[in-house]
């Protein structure tokens, strides 16, 4: 194992995490209102969007991420809306439920609408791709051994970060009052919806 190039795409992990968007405000939502292990669930959703265009990056895979980048409107028409639906949805929801089938089925949706939201944005395999290019590491990863630790390192950066936000956001989660719960969560909502036409109306234009 080249515990360097781990470390590399680690970094890249982080960087492609780090900046603030629709995965961290619905994340961050999440958290507050129902606790850290939602915002783990979530992120590992959003880790695994990450690692998956970055594997395509990494391979060189340029039938793939031609295909993504030339079809990007759509992808974007289909993140603006996705984006809406999900700000609705976020804004009418008052309270978690509780219940063990009630929670598989909640972290099932935590999983797979942050994968949904990651992989809306074609774009982060040129993202990757440059970061790859300018670390110089890209030439390294064409074999499949080297590249599977790059993407692993991806991986585990973006959910790195995930992590350090569940924990640092979590402290909050009982101490707000529910009315507080209910507001800070129909004001994520009323962003996501805002973001969401925002997008529409800037690949419709």
């Amino acid at each position: 194992m080249d515990i360097n190039l781990l470390l590399k795409g680690f970094g890249v992990g982080l960087v492609v995490a780090i900046p603030i968007g629709p995965v961290g405000l619905l994340i961050t939502q999440r958290i507050l209102a129902n606790g850290r292990i939602h915002g783990l669930v979530s992120g590992f959703g959003a880790a695994t969007g990450d690692a998956i265009y970055a594997s395509v990056a990494a391979l060189g895979l340029t039938l793939v991420s031609d295909f993504l980048v030339a079809n990007r409107l759509w992808f974007r028409l289909f993140a603006g809306i996705f984006f809406c639906l999900l700000g609705v949805r976020t804004f009418l929801v008052k309270k978690a439920k509780k219940g063990h089938l009630t929670e598989k089925l909640c972290h099932f949706n935590n999983y797979f609408s942050a994968l949904l939201i990651s992989l809306s944005n074609p774009m982060s395999i040129l993202v990757s791709a440059g970061v790859f290019a300018g670390l110089n590491i890209v030439g390294s990863a064409t074999r499949l051994s080297t590249a599977g630790q790059l993407v692993a390192g991806v991986f585990l950066g973006s959910m790195f970060w995930w992590i350090l936000l569940s924990a640092s956001v979590g402290v909050f989660h009982k101490r707000l009052s529910d009315g507080t719960l209910v507001l800070l969560t129909r004001i994520f909502g009323s962003i996501l919806v805002t973001l969401g036409i925002a997008v529409i109306i800037s690949t419709i234009v």
